[in-house]
């Protein structure tokens, strides 16, 4: 895997000033070619913003939103009068869910170490505690000036209760300008076939993994926007959402066992938000997984289609960290297979990835100059005996069949509108 750049992107990308909606929402901004190509960057991301504040508006409950009235002289406000130039922050800010463990916990040190403040949004605020205070050790213990750290902000967010994501956006550590975006949580429940639900009533692995991070990047994209223009050196946001190339079920990962597909929606279609899988099937909570990563890359590359449409600078990027098992991440499976698979995959055929490795492909997504400006991409730490830390190459890569299905991401995205609660 590649090593965590030791210093953060710099470059710009220019943006037309009139924007068209990056998602769907009752709001559409008015299209001038004229003016939008003479539109100076302020006015640029005040257009931008004002889009995505009918957004927000759709996926926020009632009593948090804005009065007609009130939206209609801000509106007013902004066309009669010049933005205010923005002021450059002192520090990037990243949000990064599923902090506390694995390659999430790995990156967040390595961003905070960068400089960058960083909120470690966890299911529970005690588990997100827990992981700023293991963050301040382990800098302590590489010998690192804790003065030196970015600022850790931990936060509750709970991706399987979607009321735990909105009052998340309402609190301050969901209220400040975001320069990434890191959709990194996840679960997966391979090895016993019980069908969970979240809090909301759907199936909890596309309901956590997919689903809670969409609702959250909706409600997150405002932010996002915010911090164009401000950032300390000028570089554009970013998200970034944590994969697999078990998305794909031609790749060495996706095709054991059955294969992530969602089909025609057939479970969706008979059965609503009480669908136990996407495609109808018969339940299977390893293809249940799967799935959730198809749907990640799916939905990873219909939000670039959608900001890109818009003219936004905002960029979305998918990575697959590599077969990583010693996380806890396959606490569900059967303990004595876990060891031997544990044992033959890092010990004898050589074929894991560190945790360590994951988080560097990780901070290589959210920091690197390279992907500056660039969005809609796939990179996946692939297999390369003699080369990297581990015998890996982190590279961009090519998402399967199924994920190059425009239609299908399209049709995704719109059922998920439809489950989270934002009109369309």
């Amino acid at each position: 895997a590649l090593a965590a750049p030791r210093a953060a992107p710099r470059g710009s990308v220019h943006r037309a000033r009139r924007v068209r909606r990056a998602v769907p929402t009752r709001a559409s901004a008015p299209s001038d070619e004229d003016v939008a190509t003479k539109a100076g960057p302020l006015a640029r991301r005040t257009a931008v913003l004002s889009t995505l504040a009918a957004l927000t508006a759709t996926a926020l409950p009632r009593s948090a939103r804005a009065a007609p009235a009130d939206v209609e002289a801000q509106d007013a406000t902004a066309a009669d009068a010049p933005p205010p130039a923005p002021a450059r922050r002192p520090r990037k800010r990243v949000l990064i869910t599923g902090p506390n463990s694995g390659i999430g916990f790995d990156g967040a040190c390595k961003l905070a170490a960068l400089g960058y403040d960083v909120v470690l949004a966890c299911r529970t605020l005690a588990k997100a505690e827990d992981a700023a205070e293991r963050i301040r050790a382990r800098a302590r213990e590489t010998g690192l000036d804790e003065s030196l750290l970015g600022e850790l902000i931990p936060a509750e967010c709970d991706l399987g209760d979607l009321s735990s994501v909105r009052r998340f956006s309402l609190s301050a550590a969901g209220a400040a300008p975001l320069d990434a975006l890191v959709l990194n949580a996840g679960v997966q429940y391979s090895g016993d076939n019980l069908v969970r639900r979240t809090a909301d009533g759907f199936e909890i692995t596309v309901g956590t993994n997919h689903l809670g991070h969409f609702l959250l990047t909706t409600l997150m994209l405002p932010r996002l926007e915010e911090a164009v223009g401000t950032s300390p050196d000028g570089t554009n946001p970013r998200v970034v959402v944590t994969a697999s190339e078990v998305h794909d079920p031609n790749s060495p990962g996706g095709n054991v066992g059955l294969g992530a597909t969602l089909g025609d929606f057939a479970g969706v279609e008979a059965s609503g938000a009480d669908f136990a899988m996407l495609d109808g099937s018969e339940y299977n909570a390893d293809k249940a997984y799967k799935d959730s990563k198809l749907c990640n890359v799916l939905f990873a590359r219909e939000l670039q289609r959608r900001l890109s449409a818009a003219n936004s600078a905002v960029t979305v990027n998918a990575f697959g960290p590599g077969l990583i098992t010693r996380t806890g991440f396959f606490r569900y499976q059967n303990p004595l297979f876990v060891k031997l698979f544990d044992f033959a995959t890092n010990d004898v055929f050589h074929v894991a990835e560190t945790v360590d490795g994951g988080g560097d492909c990780l901070v290589y997504m959210t920091t690197s100059p390279v992907l500056e400006g660039k969005g809609g991409l796939y990179y996946n730490n692939g297999i390369a005996p003699g080369e990297g830390k581990t015998g890996h190459r982190f590279d961009k890569g090519e998402v399967s069949a199924e994920a190059r299905n425009d239609a299908e991401a399209a049709a995704l995205w719109r059922y998920s509108e439809r489950f989270v609660g934002i009109a369309a």
